[in-house]
């Protein structure tokens, strides 16, 4: 489904009919969402080009590359909805080179596929556990073509990290260096998304894609749980 085929958000009835505050509330988190979306952009972008210094398998770079594509597109979504949400033009966000983690003790080497680890098998699988979770809770038609579109994106986006395990262009040796972090970055990654959550209404709003905080903490959880671990097992790391 394209961006076009997707129904415009300032006609939707429901938005119209929320309450200004409410609106308000929404506006905002969908302009930082907008943001973020497009720092994951960034973050892909980079992680694509150390793909191709690794040598990583075609069907994984055309993931990794149609991913950062995805996430400019998110991007553009979200402020649409902060738009229709506000009842006003909202700034695009500025396109920057964002940051990658250093990941201290882990040599040079390592470090592109311990990136894309973090980026996709864990962030990118939480990601998709966050978006259902809102997704069970969206009424507003078009909230909901749009968090639909973000869950199947998000899917394939954590693909690129379990294709590029489970490929040969990652050996034994790497995967065992790759097991030593995992504790780490999934300490590192739950810490960040119950930051992120933490700023959410804590009653969410019912109807328009946010559940009440303390279910997308238990979401956040229960992913690490019941995909992301078993994940790693499942491509010996």
């Amino acid at each position: 489904m394209s961006a076009r085929a997707l129904p415009d958000p300032k006609s939707d009835p429901l938005i119209a009919s929320l309450d200004p505050a409410s609106r308000r509330t929404l506006g905002r988190i969908w302009a930082e969402r907008a943001e973020s979306e497009l720092k994951a952009g960034s973050g892909f972008a980079i992680v694509v080009t150390e793909l191709y210094e690794v040598g990583a398998a075609p069907e994984v770079l055309a993931l990794a590359t149609a991913a950062a594509h995805d996430e400019v597109r998110h991007s553009m979504l979200c402020r649409e909805l902060a738009e229709a949400y506000l009842g006003e033009a909202v700034p695009a966000p500025r396109a920057k080179r964002v940051g990658m983690p250093t990941h201290p003790g882990a040599p040079d080497g390592l470090l592109p596929h311990l990136h894309v680890v973090g980026l996709c098998c864990i962030n990118e699988t939480l990601a998709a556990a966050f978006v259902e979770a809102c997704l069970e809770t969206t009424e507003a038609a078009s909230v909901r073509a749009i968090q639909r579109q973000h869950l199947e994106d998000e899917v394939k986006h954590a693909r690129v990290g379990w294709a590029h395990l489970a490929s040969d262009a990652v050996d034994g040796a790497t995967r065992a260096a790759v097991r030593a972090f995992v504790p780490r970055l999934l300490k590192a990654n739950r810490a960040v998304w119950r930051e992120r959550l933490g700023e959410l209404p804590e009653d969410g709003v019912p109807g328009h894609g946010y559940p009440p905080r303390a279910r997308l903490l238990e979401v956040v959880d229960e992913a690490i749980e019941t995909v992301v671990r078993p994940g790693f097992a499942h491509v010996d790391c």
